[in-house]
């Protein structure tokens, strides 16, 4: 196989002038812009529909392309900027607290931890993975309003009137932010990197007279950019998408972000009619993730391989 640039080339070049090699690489080659172009589609009509006035965007046949092009739609009145603002600040909380907790567990899972210890607390670790949503989403809510007891009200104190002290995160970001510190999929991707590093390169570091910490900080986080990449791409575009948990936990207006605003203009827009509107505000929920993927798209390319998996 083909290894230059870092890929595995599906068909390898000694073999590629053989008329069969030859035929089953255009039929790969053309199945793959048919499934391109398929899928740019909505995306065009989204941008088309976007850019068009609303007479025109309602018009029936649909017009291929904006016959008057106009900007209207994407009128900073029209758009729900403070749900944008909403969402980059609950995904750049997210992914501030949820890397460091989430990378520092793995690690320790992978180059602290040993044996029996290591394995249960990973099977631990990865078997949260395995809960559905549903199951956890009603305690999740009440933890949001009586932490940490998950019940509708707080338990009296024995012998008193007065109810146990509880921190409520309901309504707030931090109820979208703190059940997030830890992913257990991150956490996955992080200990099958750190397995890869070899364990000489930190005992030649604990030899030294270097703490956990700042082996941590010095030789192994400046190792796993790439794997930091990925794990960033995956929580954002999690986070960025999210519905039913912030539908759940925020009633305030003001605090949804625009995964949830874009929901409402949605069901609006049956009655207003304001479809460019509509596909102008789902393109800003789309820009950002896009901006991220391409950020990030070297290490997602290239892939992560996982120890025992690839």
């Amino acid at each position: 196989m083909d290894m230059k640039g870092g890929f595995v080339a599906l068909f390898p070049k000694v073999g590629r002038t053989q008329p069969r090699t030859r035929l089953a690489w255009w039929l790969v080659v053309t199945f793959l812009i048919a499934g391109i172009i398929i899928h740019l589609i909505p995306f065009y009509f989204m941008v088309s529909t976007s850019l068009k006035p609303n007479s025109e965007a309602l018009h029936i046949p649909p017009t291929l392309w904006p016959q008057n092009p106009t900007l209207g739609a994407w009128n900073g009145s029209r758009l729900p900027m403070n749900a944008l603002r909403n969402s980059f600040i609950i995904a750049g909380a997210t992914l501030a607290i949820s890397l460091p907790i989430t990378s520092m567990a793995a690690y320790a899972n992978s180059k602290l931890q040993h044996h029996r210890t290591a394995r249960w607390f990973f099977l631990f670790f990865i078997g949260t993975l395995m809960v559905p949503l549903a199951v956890t989403l009603i305690p999740s809510f009440l933890l949001t309003r009586n932490f940490p007891f998950p019940l509708p009200t707080a338990p009296l104190i024995p012998g008193t009137n007065s109810p146990f002290p509880v921190i409520r995160t309901w309504n707030t970001w931090w109820a979208l932010v703190l059940p997030a510190a830890f992913n257990a999929f991150n956490f996955l991707l992080f200990k099958g990197y750190f397995d890869t590093i070899p364990n000489s390169i930190l005992h030649a570091a604990r030899v030294d007279g270097g703490s956990e910490f700042n082996i941590f900080r010095r030789i192994v986080l400046p190792m796993s950019i790439p794997v930091y990449a990925v794990a960033a791409w995956f929580q954002f575009n999690t986070v960025w998408d999210a519905f039913l948990w912030p539908t759940v936990v925020l009633q305030d207006g003001t605090l949804i972000p625009l995964s949830v605003r874009i929901a409402g203009i949605v069901n609006g827009m049956e009655d207003s009619g304001n479809w460019n509107t509509g596909m102008a505000v789902a393109l800003l929920q789309s820009i950002p993730v896009v901006i991220v993927f391409a950020i990030t798209r070297e290490y997602l390319m290239r892939g992560i391989r996982l120890k025992g998996l690839k």
